[in-house]
Protein backbone atom coordinates (compact mmCIF):
# COMPACT_ATOMS: atom_id res chain seq x y z
CA UNK A 1 0.00 0.00 0.00
CA UNK A 2 0.75 3.58 -0.78
CA UNK A 3 0.51 6.94 -2.11
CA UNK A 4 -0.70 6.83 -5.62
CA UNK A 5 1.86 8.37 -7.99
CA UNK A 6 0.72 9.83 -11.17
CA UNK A 7 3.10 7.09 -12.92
CA UNK A 8 0.24 4.50 -11.81
CA UNK A 9 -2.09 6.57 -14.20
CA UNK A 10 -2.13 3.43 -16.68
CA UNK A 11 -2.30 0.85 -14.45
CA UNK A 12 -5.02 2.51 -12.17
CA UNK A 13 -7.35 3.21 -15.16
CA UNK A 14 -6.87 -0.63 -16.16
CA UNK A 15 -7.87 -1.65 -13.01
CA UNK A 16 -10.78 0.93 -13.12
CA UNK A 17 -11.65 -0.71 -16.98
CA UNK A 18 -12.11 -4.14 -15.67
CA UNK A 19 -14.10 -3.41 -12.62
CA UNK A 20 -16.02 -0.44 -14.06
CA UNK A 21 -16.87 -1.20 -17.92
CA UNK A 22 -19.68 0.30 -17.72
CA UNK A 23 -18.75 3.25 -16.34
CA UNK A 24 -14.98 3.60 -15.87
CA UNK A 25 -13.30 7.05 -14.36
CA UNK A 26 -11.16 8.79 -16.94
CA UNK A 27 -7.81 10.14 -16.92
CA UNK A 28 -8.75 12.97 -15.90
CA UNK A 29 -10.92 11.73 -13.23
CA UNK A 30 -8.57 10.36 -11.17
CA UNK A 31 -6.15 13.27 -12.04
CA UNK A 32 -8.81 15.66 -10.37
CA UNK A 33 -8.92 13.10 -7.44
CA UNK A 34 -5.64 13.21 -6.90
CA UNK A 35 -5.56 17.22 -6.54
CA UNK A 36 -8.29 17.07 -3.94
CA UNK A 37 -7.60 13.49 -1.82
CA UNK A 38 -3.37 13.57 -2.62
CA UNK A 39 -2.75 11.92 0.38
CA UNK A 40 -6.29 9.32 0.52
CA UNK A 41 -5.67 8.09 -3.35
CA UNK A 42 -4.05 4.94 -2.05
CA UNK A 43 -3.17 2.00 -4.41
CA UNK A 44 -2.49 -1.33 -3.70
CA UNK A 45 0.62 -3.37 -5.34
CA UNK A 46 1.86 -6.67 -5.98
CA UNK A 47 5.67 -6.82 -7.56
CA UNK A 48 5.16 -3.09 -8.75
CA UNK A 49 1.87 -3.83 -10.68
CA UNK A 50 -1.04 -1.61 -9.52
CA UNK A 51 -4.07 -4.23 -8.20
CA UNK A 52 -6.42 -1.89 -6.32
CA UNK A 53 -7.14 1.39 -5.26
CA UNK A 54 -8.87 3.72 -3.17
CA UNK A 55 -9.71 7.07 -3.01
CA UNK A 56 -10.90 8.59 0.31
CA UNK A 57 -11.81 12.75 0.61
CA UNK A 58 -13.38 15.17 2.29
CA UNK A 59 -17.38 15.47 1.16
CA UNK A 60 -19.60 18.03 2.91
CA UNK A 61 -17.08 18.31 6.28
CA UNK A 62 -17.21 14.65 6.70
CA UNK A 63 -15.09 11.53 5.40
CA UNK A 64 -15.75 9.44 2.17
CA UNK A 65 -14.30 6.90 0.22
CA UNK A 66 -15.23 8.10 -3.58
CA UNK A 67 -14.19 5.11 -5.14
CA UNK A 68 -12.62 1.57 -4.84
CA UNK A 69 -11.55 -0.99 -7.25
CA UNK A 70 -9.47 -4.11 -6.86
CA UNK A 71 -8.33 -6.01 -10.14
CA UNK A 72 -10.46 -8.81 -11.13
CA UNK A 73 -7.54 -11.19 -10.31
CA UNK A 74 -6.58 -10.23 -7.18
CA UNK A 75 -10.31 -10.38 -5.50
CA UNK A 76 -11.26 -12.29 -2.94
CA UNK A 77 -7.92 -12.30 -1.27
CA UNK A 78 -8.63 -9.38 1.32
CA UNK A 79 -7.08 -6.34 -0.82
CA UNK A 80 -10.42 -4.62 -0.93
CA UNK A 81 -10.97 -4.38 3.19
CA UNK A 82 -7.14 -3.60 3.16
CA UNK A 83 -7.55 -0.52 0.83
CA UNK A 84 -11.07 0.35 2.89
CA UNK A 85 -9.07 0.14 6.60
CA UNK A 86 -6.22 2.14 4.84
CA UNK A 87 -8.55 4.58 3.47
CA UNK A 88 -10.63 5.06 7.14
CA UNK A 89 -7.26 5.42 8.79
CA UNK A 90 -6.49 8.69 6.74
CA UNK A 91 -9.67 9.30 7.33
CA UNK A 92 -9.88 9.30 11.01
CA UNK A 93 -7.42 12.09 10.92
CA UNK A 94 -9.73 14.82 10.48
CA UNK A 95 -13.24 13.43 10.51
CA UNK A 96 -15.20 11.63 13.04
CA UNK A 97 -17.48 10.08 10.43
CA UNK A 98 -16.87 8.87 7.37
CA UNK A 99 -19.56 7.56 4.03
CA UNK A 100 -20.04 6.32 1.11
CA UNK A 101 -22.36 5.05 -1.51
CA UNK A 102 -22.85 1.45 -2.96
CA UNK A 103 -24.46 -0.27 -5.69
CA UNK A 104 -26.94 -1.62 -4.25
CA UNK A 105 -26.54 -5.13 -6.15
CA UNK A 106 -23.41 -5.21 -5.06
CA UNK A 107 -23.64 -7.74 -2.50
CA UNK A 108 -20.09 -8.73 -1.55
CA UNK A 109 -18.96 -4.76 -1.06
CA UNK A 110 -21.89 -3.85 1.36
CA UNK A 111 -20.68 -6.89 2.93
CA UNK A 112 -17.36 -5.94 3.54
CA UNK A 113 -18.88 -2.83 4.40
CA UNK A 114 -20.98 -4.30 7.58
CA UNK A 115 -17.67 -6.11 8.46
CA UNK A 116 -15.85 -2.79 8.67
CA UNK A 117 -18.82 -1.60 10.73
CA UNK A 118 -20.95 0.55 8.18
CA UNK A 119 -24.16 0.96 8.34
CA UNK A 120 -27.19 1.82 6.00
CA UNK A 121 -28.60 5.35 6.64
CA UNK A 122 -31.47 4.26 4.41
CA UNK A 123 -30.68 6.95 2.14
CA UNK A 124 -31.03 5.69 -1.54
CA UNK A 125 -30.53 7.69 -4.41
CA UNK A 126 -32.24 5.56 -8.00
CA UNK A 127 -30.61 5.14 -10.64
CA UNK A 128 -27.03 6.34 -9.73
CA UNK A 129 -25.54 4.70 -12.00
CA UNK A 130 -24.94 4.89 -15.46
CA UNK A 131 -26.77 1.03 -16.02
CA UNK A 132 -29.49 2.27 -13.84
CA UNK A 133 -28.75 0.75 -10.73
CA UNK A 134 -29.56 2.48 -7.34
CA UNK A 135 -26.97 3.41 -4.71
CA UNK A 136 -27.06 2.58 -1.06
CA UNK A 137 -25.60 5.71 1.16
CA UNK A 138 -23.22 3.72 4.05
CA UNK A 139 -21.81 5.27 6.99
CA UNK A 140 -18.93 4.80 9.79
CA UNK A 141 -18.28 6.29 12.69
CA UNK A 142 -14.26 6.94 13.19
Amino acid sequence: MRPFELSDLDQVGKVEDASFPERPYSRLDFVSCLSVARKGFIVACKESSVIGYVIAMEQGGQGMIQSIAVSPEARGKGIGEMLVKAALEHLARRFERAYLLVDSDNEKAIRLYRRLSFIETGRMIERYYPNGDDAIEMVKEL
